[in-house]
């Protein structure tokens, strides 16, 4: 747990470095993540851009991760689903005193343009999570919530998999639609520095802003099947290359074209 904050920390300085340096050189984040391929894609916060809201593709920057990732989160995933898993993505979200919430949603959607069908992301808290700083809260049995609804494939529901609708544009791009997520029970998930929190792309989740005067920092990796195959190259590549695409900015309190 130590050394998950210590990595947090170290993060969190190359961070705010690569902001500087995009104000002292005029480059913007976006140019800085497609001319500096080994470094960190850092997004700032929509409502405060001297505030980093997370930081991408951790595991180029700081390969130390991969012990971590490739010997515990990895193998615990594969012993509870019975098959190998690679990673897909890796993030840090920070939520500072006063950072945005997340609206709700599912993750599959902004996931979409690539192969993989499955994604499991384990989420590991690098401070206490608390409904006062914004923890994660998921959907409570969301099958049986929607299971007379027309409009949502009853096949694909059966198996947690279906995509309930969502805003398309807007400041709340990728946001389930508001009347089906206020018939969502939801269920706020506490958590421990060191906990470690699993939950499928399919999942509906959200969390509030930070109202506390304590961060609620966690590290997020999200893998798919192996036998889907390796996709984490191709996702980089072209989050680096197209920034300001929506598709990266799902749900999200950050800056996207078509969302301002």
């Amino acid at each position: 747990t130590r050394l998950l904050k210590d990595w947090a920390d170290e993060i969190h300085r190359e961070s705010l470095l690569l902001m500087e340096l995009s104000q002292s050189s005029g480059y913007s984040v976006q140019e800085l993540a497609k001319t500096l391929p080994q470094a960190l894609i850092v997004v700032p916060e929509a409502d405060k851009e001297s505030q980093v809201c997370r930081s991408e593709d951790l595991l180029t920057c700081f390969p130390q991760l991969h012990g971590f990732i490739a010997g515990t989160i990895a193998p615990y995933i594969e012993s509870l689903l019975g098959e190998p898993y690679v990673l897909f993505k890796d993030k840090l979200n920070f939520k500072w005193p006063g950072g945005g919430g997340f609206p709700a949603h599912q993750d599959f959607p902004a996931f979409d343009f690539l192969g993989p069908r499955i994604h499991v992301t384990a989420m590991v808290a690098i401070d206490p999570a608390t409904i006062e700083n914004g923890c994660l809260q998921v959907a409570d049995d969301w099958c049986s919530t929607f299971a007379d609804d027309p409009a949502i494939d009853s096949e694909l529901l059966a198996e947690g998999r279906a995509v309930l609708p969502y805003i398309i544009e807007g400041k709340n791009h990728g946001s389930i639609q508001p009347a089906l997520s206020q018939k969502i029970k939801w269920t706020p998930l506490e958590a421990l520095p060191g906990d470690v929190i699993l939950i499928s792309s399919f999942v509906p989740h959200y969390s509030e802003p930070n109202r506390s005067q304590l961060p609620r920092r966690a590290m997020l990796f999200t893998l798919n099947r192996f036998f889907e195959g390796d996709h984490r190259g191709a996702y980089y590549y072209v989050k680096r290359h197209d920034f300001d695409n929506p598709a990266f900015h799902f749900a999200t309190p950050t800056h996207a074209r078509s969302k301002d």
